[in-house]
């Protein structure tokens, strides 16, 4: 399968967006900046990255047969579960559970069950973006005072997207909402096959966007020691 460059060069924004926005994060946490912690922008900022990353894995799901998708799922999946336990061990106080590479790899095992049976129809697109919409503050206990939803919260089923009051995490993607996002993106992704547009051209920003998960997986590592020693 040939590359769409446009598809990686979103995905290459995307990326370099969150860095920044996480070299903020921890500038933040030794020198308040004003237009960061707990602002209207600092909220769309991270919405924007967070709905990006799921439109555009499930746009490049549409580009891969279902058994790929699962398996990509299961290995995304595994790499978020180390990821939890290593926050446990070495970082506590920025416990990540079901963060968004769990959310990311269940959502590629769903679409993937999906394809099997399921071509998702190009206007379904706009369907689940509008449900994602509408279903965004459940993890925020919006159906709580209703009957099995207040059992849900209280029994804590947080992959579901039904945390309990105690439940914590320093980066939480649960079911509910996301997988909304996610086969938004699938549609979306059926929608630009049928019209077989133009994968564009090879440039910095693709070049960026192919190697997003190292980057991911690397970019704390190596900007939060930095921020620490100059701010600390």
């Amino acid at each position: 399968m040939k590359r769409n460059y446009y598809l990686d060069s979103f995905r290459g924004f995307t990326i370099i967006s969150m860095v920044l926005f996480h070299l903020a994060y921890n500038i933040n946490y030794y020198r308040p900046i004003s237009w960061y912690d707990g602002t209207t922008f600092n909220r769309i900022w991270q919405l924007s990255i967070a709905l990006s990353f799921f439109l555009i894995s499930g746009i490049s799901s549409s580009l891969l047969p279902s058994d790929k998708n699962i398996k990509r799922g299961i290995k995304t999946s595994i790499i978020g579960f180390a990821i939890t336990i290593s926050t446990y061990i070495f970082a506590k106080d920025q416990l990540i559970v079901w963060g968004v590479l769990n959310g990311l790899g269940l959502s590629m095992i769903i679409a993937g069950l999906i394809q099997k049976s399921w071509k998702i129809p190009p206007y379904f697109a706009i369907i689940f973006l509008l449900v994602f919409i509408g279903t965004y503050n459940i993890p925020r206990f919006s159906l709580a005072g209703i009957g099995i939803f207040d059992y849900l919260y209280e029994n804590n089923i947080f992959i579901l997207g039904f945390p309990s009051s105690g439940f914590t995490s320093t980066d939480y993607f649960p079911i509910i909402p996301w997988i909304f996002a996610y086969l938004s993106g699938l549609g979306t992704g059926n929608y630009l096959k049928e019209k077989n547009l133009s994968k564009g051209s090879d440039n910095t920003l693709a070049k960026i966007g192919r190697f997003s998960m190292p980057i991911y997986l690397a970019h704390q590592i190596i900007l939060y020691p930095l921020v620490s020693f100059f701010l600390s």
